[in-house]
């Protein structure tokens, strides 16, 4: 008699974690052993139906959007509709992805019902327990809950065992997102770009850190001002990120200047195309330090810490603290420079080969308990 399946609920509330559960999806749901269901938490419902729509993947379930009116208050909401749904589902295993309220929540919830946890992109730490915040505190607090740490590089496996995690739960797979930038590096279909500037040279920018809130965005919008000024030749785009408290204060600043193009979030494909032409990236994005690498871009990160080192020791990234004139000289030198070797796509990148998904897929079946 054949087993019944074992029912996995993969957990998205976010673009970000869509880009990167997206190959490890499609992996799972090739393994004739597993029922892989995926659920929308609701975080952001909307962008996270229309990224995975983007990628040719489509929710089996959804919470419902949320509307909390803290980030308290998302989080019991998450936790108490990912716990609902996995109890309802019968799952037998869940899987989180990063550091986002999604990925906490599903990590609280599969610990409440006494399910493993298998956590995508274990193991980054910043110097610092509480920046980037609430990121930093989600990611130290879900490696205890988790059975199956999936490391996207040395040093985050490195982390984990530092913390006392098994070395038979930690499993170095590379990062999950390079998956999908090597399908996009490798597609060769022609892409319109219709809201690029008319310069020779770009900036992508892009901003949305809690920690850049408020006087944070205010100094980073000046330093782009200070640098097209500087510039004649350079153009800025910027995909805006829907939160209101980044894209109110974002529009205020850099919305008249006639070399700066604000954009809705853009699709991954046309993202990746702006940020393989542009000359600069400034952001505060983990994401972009990590698939910037293999397109030779380099990247200021207006942060003070970061949980990818990796980028840093490369001179892919470059630190640089929250104050106008350091941003600006920072820029300037990095403009000035020749650009970085773009990384290969090979088992000793930084970051991996783009073969993740395939890897975890087959760790998640292999997983007995």
């Amino acid at each position: 008699m054949t087993p019944p399946r074992r029912r996995v609920l993969v957990v998205a509330g976010t673009r970000p974690e869509c880009l990167k559960l997206a190959s490890i999806v499609r992996a799972l749901r090739a393994e004739p052993a597993l029922d892989t269901q995926l659920l929308n938490s609701g975080q952001h419902e909307a962008m996270v139906e229309r990224t995975f729509g983007q990628l040719g993947l489509a929710c089996d379930l959804s919470a419902g959007q949320i509307a909390a009116a803290s980030l308290s208050h998302a989080l019991s909401a998450l936790r108490v509709r990912i716990r609902d749904i996995a109890r309802a589902q019968r799952s037998t295993l869940v899987v989180s992805q990063g550091d986002t309220s999604t990925a906490y929540a599903a990590a609280l919830a599969a610990r409440d019902l006494g399910l493993p946890l298998a956590h995508v992109e274990a193991g980054l730490r910043t110097s610092h327990p509480y920046r980037p915040f609430p990121e930093e505190l989600f990611r130290r607090r879900i490696a205890p809950i988790a059975q199956l740490h999936f490391a996207p590089t040395r040093q985050a496996a490195l982390n984990l065992r530092g913390e006392g995690v098994p070395d038979a739960r930690i499993f170095p797979v590379g990062n999950s997102v390079i998956d999908l930038l090597r399908e996009q590096v490798e597609d060769t279909r022609p892409l319109a770009l219709p809201f690029l500037p008319d310069t020779p040279r770009l900036i992508a920018l892009t901003l949305h850190r809690r920690e850049n809130y408020g006087r944070g965005l205010d100094l980073v919008c000046a330093a782009v001002l200070e640098l097209l000024a500087r510039h004649p030749d350079i153009g800025v785009v910027c995909p805006v990120h829907p939160n209101p408290t980044v894209g109110h204060r974002i529009r205020r600043h850099l919305s008249t200047h006639p070399r700066i193009s604000l954009v809705d979030p853009l699709d991954y494909r046309p993202f990746i195309a702006v940020l393989a032409r542009a000359c600069l990236a400034i952001t505060d994005s983990g994401g972009i330090q990590e698939e910037a690498p293999y397109l030779g871009t380099p990247v200021l990160v207006v942060r003070e810490n970061t949980e990818r080192p990796e980028s840093v020791a490369l001179g892919a990234a470059t630190l640089v603290p929250l104050r106008t004139d350091r941003i600006v000289a920072e820029a300037d030198r990095l403009l000035a420079a020749p650009p970085p070797a773009q990384l290969a796509f090979t088992p000793d990148a930084a970051y991996g080969d783009g073969r993740s998904g395939e890897r975890i897929a087959r760790v998640i079946a292999g997983f007995t308990g």
